[in-house]
């Protein structure tokens, strides 16, 4: 090369191209990983209270929970209410699941398509339990969410929005419904085991080796 400056130009440009070239494809594989755990509001959505977009992305992923988790445990117990219990959820949930989506487009917003992390892990950690104690983690990770779900509703059931109202208040019998026979279900799986300390779920003499 006659031109060392010249040289010098070419060798710098060259490095730019190849920076850039890599960090548009580090942004394009970050964003890919990225789960779509946010609630989308569209060009024309109906202006909503706070409250009323809450529900929707608090509801959505409570639902996800209860039929992802309950599917998870149908594959593993072999207890029959809870069998019976689980298939319920993935009934039940995968139904107001649809429904709730439904009426969140009718007002212009597009629920999450995926759980955050937070959730993802507490379905997870199922699996760092083996049978009873497996059993046990699904049931009071079912009473947590149901009562969730009551209060979620119940404050929803207020909203100014009558349609909003009008879903929550038909759905909650069933969460309440979906309550009781779970703590009927829990209570009946403590009884025999009353006397086995003070370790409440009973769960740390049952975890996977």
């Amino acid at each position: 090369m006659k031109n060392p400056f010249l040289y010098l130009i070419i060798l710098v440009l060259a490095a730019c191209g190849s920076n850039e070239q890599k960090d548009s494809t580090s942004t394009k594989d970050s964003s890919a990983s990225q789960p779509d755990t946010l609630l989308v509001k569209t060009d024309d959505a109906t202006k909503l209270d706070s409250n009323d977009v809450s529900f929707f992305e608090h509801a959505a992923y409570g639902g996800m929970v209860e039929v992802e988790s309950s599917s998870k445990i149908l594959v593993t117990t072999e207890d029959s209410a809870i069998k019976t219990f689980a298939q319920m959820m993935v009934n039940d949930h995968g139904d107001a699941n649809r429904k709730l989506s439904a009426l969140a487009q009718s007002k212009g917003y597009v629920l999450p398509s995926a759980l955050p992390n937070s959730k993802i892990e507490l379905i997870n950690k199922m699996d760092s339990f083996k049978d009873e104690g497996r059993n046990e983690y699904y049931l009071q990770l079912m009473i947590n969410e149901h009562k969730t779900a009551i209060d979620l509703f119940a404050l929803a059931e207020r909203s100014a929005d009558k349609q909003i109202s009008q879903f929550a208040s038909g759905l909650l019998p069933k969460l309440k419904h979906h309550y009781r026979l779970v703590m009927q279900i829990d209570t009946a799986f403590q009884a025999p085991k009353a006397n086995q300390g003070d370790d409440p779920l009973k769960l740390s003499d049952r975890k996977a080796h």
